[in-house]
């Protein structure tokens, strides 16, 4: 009886008993298997006596005790009850709430069709009212529990150690994370909206908004690469992927982003690509092959030298023994090299033997598998360079020459590698 919906319902039924005029007027709430689990109104004497009554009857069709027809009804123990009527409450959508009874000691028999009607139309405010507060209560609950997730959401965002950012289906920012505005150094209200580009460097900003408005739009995936305001005015360059948000049902709810600084990853290839340009350099200038692999034996990348002996864009993401006749003959040793140095830390050297015809017959080649590690000792590439051995028989041609370009292979070799290129 404390709670607020049965206070609301109690004050219904006591207007009931003063419509009517009589003693006891009550709701029945039904349960799941059409079982009354709660009452509400007045006459809790003859509760006992009124509970017997069969639902069945009512729910199909409204009663009126005694039946002016005088029909009984049985298994219906009425005491000292000489009246009694009922009408059952619906929902919009037919659903059996419950029933609304009114009953006496005394008998009725002035009780006519038009009072049962109104006891019907009465039934009938009362299942709405108890519908809208039942939906409001749904609401609510669905509103707290909303409220809850994002709570939920905002506080593992916060931990977060990357910069995130999300928009509603507005597009317009409406969340970044505590690592967002750390790095920035500003407040979220200025964040939100349009307010997330500021802090872009203004010879991208137009092209990044640009490129993620479309990326929105078209509801797709998005990455892009490019330089961001920190709070102590340095431009780090920052890796931003975007991904389209979506609800249970399918609808579009939005955009989320996340932001890595990939400042220091991004100086280490450019260090790395200078690296490999002296490299090649010097390997030209002595007359040496090389190539740049990953630590599996994909090519990255191709000397000028070798790029003469076929198409470095064929090359690039195939193993070195599928795209070069000068390691596929010896494949197990330059494999097995390759693998070695990579693990190792250390250079390796094999040396193969290559057949070709005519003049170039028979000759060994010498390969150097020197692996390059990042700062943090992390395995980036390895070197690979070609060199002339012993000759069984005279050759005119630098090696260089020997490095022809295979066929693709005809199977999967397991993806490119990333392009590092000149």
């Amino acid at each position: 009886m404390d709670e607020p919906e049965h206070a609301v319902l109690l004050r219904l039924t006591k207007l009931v008993e003063r419509l009517f005029q009589v003693p006891i007027a009550y709701i029945a709430l039904l349960g799941p298997e059409r079982e009354v689990v709660t009452r509400i109104g007045s006459g809790q004497d003859y509760w006992e006596s009124l509970k017997t009554y069969p639902l069945e009857p009512v729910l199909a069709k409204p009663r009126v005790w005694p039946d002016p027809s005088g029909a009984t009804v049985a298994g219906f123990q009425c005491g000292d009850l000489r009246f009694a009527a009922a009408a059952a409450l619906r929902s919009s959508d037919g659903l059996e709430l419950g029933l609304l009874v009114i009953a006496d000691v005394q008998g009725r028999p002035e009780y006519s069709q038009r009072d049962q009607e109104t006891l019907e139309e009465l039934a009938s405010v009362l299942a709405g009212k108890m519908e809208l507060r039942a939906l409001a209560c749904e609401a609510r609950e669905a509103e707290l529990s909303l409220r809850e997730a994002e709570s939920r959401f905002r506080s593992i965002a916060n931990s977060a150690p990357v910069m995130l950012i999300y928009s509603g289906v507005d597009g317009g920012s409406s969340f970044v994370n505590q690592t967002w505005l750390e790095f920035t150094g500003r407040s979220f209200a200025q964040e939100l909206e349009e307010g997330y580009a500021d802090s872009f460097h203004p010879d991208y900003r137009g092209r990044v908004v640009d490129t993620y408005w479309e990326a929105f739009q078209a509801r797709r995936p998005m990455t892009m690469e490019f330089p961001m305001r920190r709070h102590d005015g340095e431009y780090r360059w920052m890796e931003a992927r975007g991904m389209p948000r979506f609800l249970d049902d399918g609808k579009y709810a939005g955009y989320i982003g996340c932001f890595i600084d990939m400042t220091e990853r991004r100086t280490a290839n450019l260090d790395l690509r200078k690296q490999i340009l002296c490299t090649a350099a010097v390997a030209q200038a002595a007359g040496a092959c090389y190539l740049i692999l990953d630590g599996e034996g994909r090519i990255e990348y191709v000397s000028p030298l070798c790029q003469r002996a076929g198409g470095a864009e064929e090359m690039r993401g195939c193993f070195l023994w599928e795209a070069c006749d000068a390691a596929a003959q010896g494949r197990a040793a330059v494999e097995d090299a390759i693998r070695r140095a990579a693990s190792s830390r250390a250079t390796v050297q094999v040396t193969v033997p290559y057949g070709g015809a005519g003049e170039h017959a028979v000759m060994e080649l010498r390969w150097r598998f020197t692996p390059i590690f990042s700062e943090g000792g992390e395995l980036i590439a390895v070197g690979a360079a070609a060199l002339e051995g012993s000759v069984d028989r005279k050759v005119k041609s630098p090696c260089a020459h020997h490095l022809c370009v295979l066929p693709p292979p005809a199977i999967e070799s397991g993806g490119a590698g990333c392009d590092i290129g000149v």
